[in-house]
């Protein structure tokens, strides 16, 4: 290993024990640790979608057949699978530590207390017991179907066998996985945070935001990852493909965008548009228009340029922006639920060392699997 991967690994260590020893100490010594379980949360949602994603493009890529998504496919599979340990280490935490304070069915209240009285007559569907397996059973049948595709995918590689067949039923099933676990996702981390707050489409809203930063994730790896001869450049059509790609996911985003929100506004019942409109309202208010700005209106325009499609730089620099545009995205679904906006909890110093705490596992996490995985990641036909 070389010094400059050494120091590499150095740094995202050093930014993953801040992150933990951060987080730790503002639990140990806050009155109220309710906005800090809800910064995790935020981390872990937008980490956990951006890395599920990975095997989905792959999938994705096959059913399309698609050959120069063939080249970023196994960047994406590694990328998924990589990260299994933290995605249910990083769950247990939060069911243990932060379930009372992040969703007010798991609170505890007094006898004869109004929260009492609420808990008898909301649906047995909110429960602590429940809420564990639920998402334990949907993550594993995700992340074993992953695996098996994975395995199959290295295996065609490996003999002449025709598997075809089999590697797109699986994928389809990965995908079906996928939609599964995503959607149990958006109902607690989304919906089941807020009292009596229901949307039909969220789920589709949420993981189609998921599948929009985990591409634009995916390509930033690969500038970084995929190994290249000294001096050589990215194939253009890869980069115009990317950059088309990129471009439709964010048409899709603001569609269903404004179908989440206008079939909310026009219903006008105020137990469903309370919580719509605290995200664009007051202090708010700047952190939604920069989302806006991030997540649709710069990369919409800007991939209108061929010339920003086919230079490396700019379309990771458009990459960059879609995945802050998402996080900001997950912060507003979650942290408007337990704050009112006064203190700039989007830019202290706990959140920002928490989403580069996730970054440093995330990266981490990829390399110890890439190193077990040698072989695998070999020049062309993937990463």
């Amino acid at each position: 290993m070389n010094k400059n991967k050494m120091i590499t690994i150095w740094v995202l260590l050093a930014l993953l024990v801040n992150g933990i020893a951060v987080f730790a100490y503002n639990i140990a010594v806050a009155e109220d640790t309710t906005k800090f379980w809800a910064l995790l949360a935020t981390t872990y949602i937008y980490y956990l979608g951006l890395t599920q994603t990975g095997i989905v493009f792959s999938a994705i890529m096959r059913i399309a057949k698609s050959e120069w998504g063939r080249h970023f496919s196994r960047l994406g599979e590694a990328l998924t699978l990589s990260f299994i340990p933290a995605a249910f280490g990083l769950f247990l935490i939060i069911y243990f530590g932060g379930t009372e304070h992040l969703f007010y069915w798991a609170r505890h209240s007094s006898p004869g207390s109004h929260g009492e009285v609420h808990v008898r007559h909301i649906s047995p569907w909110l429960g602590t017991g429940l809420f564990f397996w639920r998402t334990i059973v949907s993550m594993s049948l995700f992340y074993i179907m992953s695996w098996v595709y994975f395995r199959w995918c290295r295996l065609e590689e490996r003999c002449d066998c025709d598997m075809e067949r089999r590697l797109n039923l699986t994928a389809g099933f990965v995908m079906f996985f996928y939609v599964v676990t995503n959607t149990n996702t958006a109902w607690d981390f989304g919906m089941m945070i807020i009292q009596h707050w229901e949307s039909t489409i969220f789920p589709a809203y949420f993981w189609v935001g998921n599948v929009f930063a985990g591409t634009a994730f995916v390509f930033l790896m690969a500038v970084y990852f995929i190994p290249r001869a000294p001096g050589e450049e990215m194939d253009k059509d890869h980069l115009d493909s990317m950059g088309k790609l990129l471009i439709g996911f964010s048409i899709l985003w603001i569609y269903m965008f404004w179908s989440q929100h206008i079939v909310i506004w026009y219903s006008d019942l105020p137990n469903l548009t309370g919580p719509l409109l605290k995200q664009r309202e007051g202090n708010f208010a700047p952190v939604f228009i920069l989302m806006i700005l991030t997540v649709f209106i710069i990369p919409f325009f800007a991939l209108l340029f061929r010339s920003v499609k086919l230079r490396v730089l700019s379309l990771s620099a458009v990459a960059f922006i879609i995945c802050i545009g998402i996080w900001i995205n997950r912060y507003l679904m979650v942290m408007p639920v337990f704050t009112n906006g006064e203190e700039s909890v989007f830019a202290t110093y706990t959140g920002v060392a928490l989403l580069f705490s996730g970054l440093a596992t995330v990266l981490l996490s990829f390399i110890a699997f890439r190193g077990f995985s040698q072989g695998v990641y070999k020049k062309d036909g993937g990463s």
